[in-house]
């Protein structure tokens, strides 16, 4: 009976289009997205593994994500969850997917020191845009040409890369210029060190449980960080002053087994695959664009200062950071890789998607899904 519904509803999809929301996607209330299936085989499950604590915020919109994936296709495709590391810690990712520990994981470029040298162009300065869900698209119509490869090559499939979110400064004096920050000892979690060394800090790499601890006790005079973390671990009771900078990216990202998705029925390959990118778009929603305005509000009525800096002062800092892009940028080129025209493409997207809402963005996704992530149905 739901499918007849559904194909009613699809029926009707000619008449003009409107914006939806993740949520009317996931109340199956947008016929563009719901899957036609033919498949009436067996039912198949795969193993989606995290080191995500399950009650955490990612975890939930996984949850309602495959809650959906399995309503859509009638309980013919099932994610079975492993989250908390029961599978594998946070740097394991990788390899858990490759041996078949998981069919399907969070694998972190970030904890990787090689491999995936164009995709680390989104964790140097300004590189990634400030709004999350257009930079989770840009980075979604760049993948094929730029990051697919890069998965492949350590013997894993792309699933995809979420923008959770863009660093900022919280402190306890006015930030709003380099000079400001010069001389300071920093908390900053995996910080370029050339981008430290230009900025004229000295970062701290300290565990995060530590750092609220440190903070408080003047080992740090400021934490970069993002709003998932600033939240959880309170640095909003111990900080003055917010600077919105929108530094480096923070960013999840997944990979899938080959075997396990090519064991797939080839109708439900590219049901699979399309849920990536939607389920991308969920979760850079829930935390870049819906925890964040819950971040700054939660910052205000703490008594924190929140500084927006103006368009001369976003300048300075650029100017600041461009010699380490550009550092960057040679030193890919010089190893053959199309690091210039990676950057360049970001930016022609950042032009036409930056100022997107994510309703909009979201409508982008589903009705002009990106083709080449994953291998077709042959």
């Amino acid at each position: 009976m739901r499918r007849l519904v559904l194909s009613l509803a699809l029926a009707l999809a000619a008449a003009p289009a409107h914006a939806f929301t993740v949520a009317d996607w996931l109340a199956h209330e947008v016929p563009a997205a719901e899957p036609q299936v033919a498949y009436d085989g067996d039912p198949v499950t795969l193993k989606f593994s995290s080191p995500n604590p399950a009650a955490s915020l990612v975890p939930e919109v996984w949850a309602k994500g495959f809650t959906w994936l399995k309503e859509a296709t009638d309980g013919k495709l099932v994610i079975e969850e492993y989250h908390g590391g029961t599978l594998h810690a946070a740097a394991d990712g990788w390899r858990a997917v490759r041996n078949r520990v998981s069919d399907y994981a969070a694998c972190y470029t970030s904890y990787e020191g090689s491999g995936f040298p164009l995709h680390k162009a989104i964790e140097l300065p300004f590189v990634t845009p400030a709004n999350p869900v257009a930079a989770t698209r840009i980075l979604q119509e760049l993948a094929p040409k730029y990051f697919v490869p890069e998965w492949e090559s350590r013997g894993v499939l792309y699933g995809y890369t979420v923008i959770a979110g863009v660093s900022d400064i919280m402190s306890n004096k006015p930030i709003r210029t380099p000079d400001d920050l010069r001389g300071l000892r920093v908390i900053a979690q995996g910080f370029p060190p050339e981008a430290a060394e230009a900025l004229g800090i000295t970062t701290l790499n300290i565990p995060f449980p530590e750092i609220y601890t440190a903070f408080q006790q003047g080992i740090a005079d400021a934490v970069i960080w993002v709003d998932p973390g600033f939240v959880p671990f309170k640095i909003y009771e111990l900080a003055k002053f917010h600077t919105s900078l929108g530094l480096t990216a923070q960013h999840i990202d997944t990979c899938i087994n080959r075997d396990a998705y090519a064991g797939l029925p080839d109708e439900l390959k590219p049901v699979f695959g399309r849920f990536q990118q939607n389920i991308a778009h969920a979760v850079s929603q829930r935390l870049g664009v819906e925890f964040r305005e819950q971040a700054l509000k939660t910052y205000a009525d703490n008594g924190v200062e929140l500084i927006e800096l103006n368009a001369e002062e976003k300048q300075t800092w650029r100017t600041a950071l461009e010699p380490v892009l550009e550092a960057w940028v040679e030193a890919r080129e010089a190893e053959g890789l199309p690091a210039r025209e990676l950057i360049d493409d970001i930016r022609r997207l950042e032009a036409e998607y930056g100022d997107k809402s994510a309703e909009e963005i979201f409508e982008l996704t589903v009705n002009s899904p990106v083709e080449g992530l994953l291998p077709a149905a042959q």
